[in-house]
């Protein structure tokens, strides 16, 4: 089965959304994320990227980056730049030009991804997952989720259509990408529906993937009375049908708006995970991204 779970997230007040927004923090490096969120208090780079509000020339294992972190969120949530939502499901639509993905948002277990039910096809370094595992665990929070896949299901794609229709709580264009965002109104429905299926699959965040889990693990370690159903069993997922996902050339050099596909299928990265197999580092490169911002998922 494919547990997942609402959450209380945090979501950015309607009227600044567009300001929270950012590129997730792997795509970009501290100077240009500096650049970016430079004059905009607002921008949740200075929390998934704290070394920024640090001199330049801090180390990337500094203590005081991951208090800035904690300093950060929470003064994102003391002055309503992130408010808390009920428990909820999420539905998450990205278009880009042809290119239509809608998905749910939600909490995925790091139980099953340790068990090999929400699978890999690329290994990780050490030091980066050791980096973002520290600074989850010290602001008790996953800033930003995983774009996970799931074999198409009609059922679930019923589901989500109809969610689609109501008036959605963001609707925000970000760098050529139209970001749509609803509270799904019949989470249990989701959740039943995603339980069905046999395993997950990590298309885009294989380090925050194993974040999630390495976080469990430490936080799992120094609590006694350890259930398994503590927030931090958890971490945030948009999860979004195969068929609707596309893979393109990692070393295409020309115009963005025309990169080609690439030689493999989701299908074809799906089969060799379940199968055990790695594919060689830099091979796919997923589009359209996610932006951060649109919620946190705390623990």
């Amino acid at each position: 089965m494919s547990k997942i779970i609402p959450f209380e997230a945090l979501i950015p007040r309607k009227d600044i959304a567009d300001k929270v927004i950012c590129p997730p923090y792997d795509v970009i490096d501290s100077d240009a994320a500096r650049r970016l969120a430079k004059g905009n208090p607002y921008s949740l780079l200075h929390v998934t990227k704290p070394e920024i509000d640090l001199p330049a020339e801090t180390l990337d294992d500094d203590d005081r980056i991951y208090s800035k972190g904690i300093e950060n969120l929470r003064l994102f949530v003391e002055k309503g730049t992130l408010v808390r939502d009920g428990a909820s499901l999420y539905v998450y639509r990205l278009a880009m030009r042809d290119i239509v993905q809608t998905g749910v948002v939600c909490g995925v277990s790091a139980e099953e991804y340790e068990r090999g039910l929400i699978k890999k096809h690329e290994k990780t370094r050490e030091p980066k997952v050791v980096d973002r595992t520290r600074l989850a665990c010290a602001m008790h929070a996953h800033a930003e989720p995983v774009i996970l896949v799931h074999r198409s299901d009609a059922g679930i794609k019923a589901l989500l259509e109809k969610e689609a229709k109501a008036d959605p709580l963001y609707d925000l264009d970000y760098d050529g990408v139209r970001h749509t965002f609803w509270r799904a109104a019949a989470p249990g429905a989701i959740a039943a529906a995603f339980a069905s299926l046999p395993a997950l699959y990590i298309a885009d965040g294989h380090h925050r993937s194993e974040t999630g889990c390495r976080t469990m693990q430490w936080m799992r370690r120094d609590n006694p009375n350890h259930k398994g159903t503590e927030a931090y069993n958890f971490f945030p997922a948009a999860v979004f049908p195969d068929d609707e996902v596309r893979i393109f050339k990692y070393d295409w050099n020309g115009p963005a708006d025309e990169r080609p596909l690439a030689d493999v299928t989701m299908a074809d990265v799906m089969n060799l995970s379940d199968q055990g197999g790695i594919m060689p580092p830099k091979s796919t490169w997923f589009a359209p991204k996610l932006i951060s911002g649109l919620f946190v998922y705390t623990f």
